[in-house]
């Protein structure tokens, strides 16, 4: 098959006749592992950076609110920026070739970041690598909605976005390692090329996407399933779906915006904070917030999806927006004190529950939103998801931590009360907003049921 993009021939019957049985299950299950390893190498992409805070601020001269704009605005602007283009493209068309050509091009670009000269380069490169990776979330949530069914769904969403902790932890870990192995081996020397030792992580972190990409362009494309799956969705057909939904949409758009906030305010913030308040190198931060991140990520992940498919099996419609909710207002208490802790290790303990907590709302909501929607408008609702939580969240969050420390506390070790600020107050948002949704919501899905 020529590697091109191409309209989807895959339709679906009308809802209510469409009797053909679902995908073999290992082959669903290669495709979402499949999709979890894409979205494990744009993790790796994202991590590098926040590990190399401090020698970049000294490289270019930096404070953290300069800082903070390459993830806040040269990543997280044109990530959501992205994500719309690109989500209408995966309702258009071959899903898995939008996926291949989009993982390729975001490998190369974090590359590119390695050989950056100066600030302005830095940050166009990182704008090419958030606008390259606004393709894996939303065409790979459609995907899978097309090969598992509803009652099995959360689990199989749960370990796509198990990548999500998995891959942050394990380049905490690995990239922390490489970063001071090459400090170390080529102190005094210099490495080749005149690259400095973060310079040449980014090269390597990206090298693996490129040898994903073409596993994901020779995929076999599912049948789509569902409403909506017939022919595609013009611009107008799919505000509509958006219009009808709005009650819904709205709360549960903001509600998870604030589990952004959370999220990529420790990921971005906790190596410096280990560093300045503690003391600890870029490896000892890479394996203790790695650890936890992979285990107790990963098990939160998992565990949302694994309770959510057991809820709705018992009969409640609503169970992932409920489990998100209860589940991310304890993680607000323990988010908030850890950063106050009088040792790293202390810290460190109410870090693993604080993640196990934040990681359950991530493969609710992308659960939820698939539940909702006709199958020609999944990825560009998604799309438009992340467009909102990474405005609020990416674009604002990390910026807000990094704007506290600079002017309204006293020094750098101070972005401990930035943090423990953030934190506390999007937690208990995100709750509230979350539970003024179950009423809408719980309509929606009753409608799709009886449609």
């Amino acid at each position: 098959m020529a590697l091109m993009i191409q309209p989807d021939p895959a339709a679906a019957t009308p809802v209510g006749t469409d009797q053909r049985p679902w995908p073999n299950p290992r082959r669903a299950w290669t495709v979402a592992l499949l999709l979890a390893l894409a979205s494990i190498a744009s993790q790796f992409d994202r991590v590098v950076l926040n590990l190399t805070v401090e020698p970049v601020k000294a490289e270019f001269g930096l404070d953290d609110t300069s800082f903070a704009l390459l993830q806040g605005v040269a990543f997280g602007i044109f990530y959501t920026l992205g994500a719309v283009p690109l989500g209408r493209m995966a309702d258009r068309y071959e899903r898995r070739i939008v996926l291949g050509i989009s993982l390729f091009f975001f490998s190369l670009a974090s590359m590119a970041s390695g050989l950056a000269r100066n600030f302005s380069q830095l940050f166009l490169s990182r704008v090419a690598v958030g606008c390259g990776e606004a393709s894996v979330t939303p065409s790979g949530l459609s995907l899978l909605s097309d090969l598992f069914p509803p009652e099995k769904l959360g689990r199989a969403v749960s370990v796509f976005f198990l990548s999500a902790p998995f891959g942050i932890g394990l380049a905490f870990m690995a990239g922390g390692k490489l970063l001071q192995s090459l400090t170390e081996r080529w102190h005094g020397t210099g490495l080749p090329f005149g690259l400095e030792p973060w310079q040449a992580a980014f090269l390597i972190v990206g090298a693996p996407g490129l040898l994903l990409a073409p596993l994901m362009l020779f995929m076999k494309e599912p049948e789509r399933r569902g409403p909506g799956g017939a022919t595609p969705l013009s611009v107008r057909e799919v505000v509509q779906v958006v219009l009808d939904r709005r009650h819904a949409l709205l709360l549960m758009f903001a509600g998870f915006s604030m589990v952004t906030v959370v999220n990529f305010a420790y990921n971005v913030w906790t190596p410096a904070l280990f560093a300045r308040v503690y003391g600890w190198n870029p490896a000892e931060v890479g394996i203790g917030f790695g650890l936890i991140m992979m285990i107790c990520g990963t098990g939160g992940t998992y565990f949302a999806g694994w309770l959510s498919d057991r809820l709705t099996r018992a009969g409640h419609v609503d169970a992932h927006l409920r489990v998100a909710a209860l589940g991310f207002l304890a993680c607000g208490v323990f988010g908030a004190a850890a950063p106050l802790m009088p040792n790293a290790w202390a810290a460190l303990a109410l870090i693993g529950p604080a993640m196990f907590l934040s990681c359950m709302p991530v493969p609710c909501a992308g659960t939820a939103l698939q539940l909702i929607l006709p199958n020609r408008a999944r990825a560009q609702v998604t799309a438009l998801y992340i467009m909102v939580i990474s405005l609020v969240g990416i674009g604002i969050g990390p910026v807000v931590i990094g704007f506290m420390t600079d002017h309204l506390f006293t020094g750098p070790t101070d972005i401990r009360y930035s943090l423990a600020i953030v934190v506390g107050c999007a937690a208990p948002i995100m709750s509230g907003l979350l539970l003024l949704a179950l009423k809408p919501y719980r309509t929606l899905r009753l409608k799709g049921q009886e449609g």
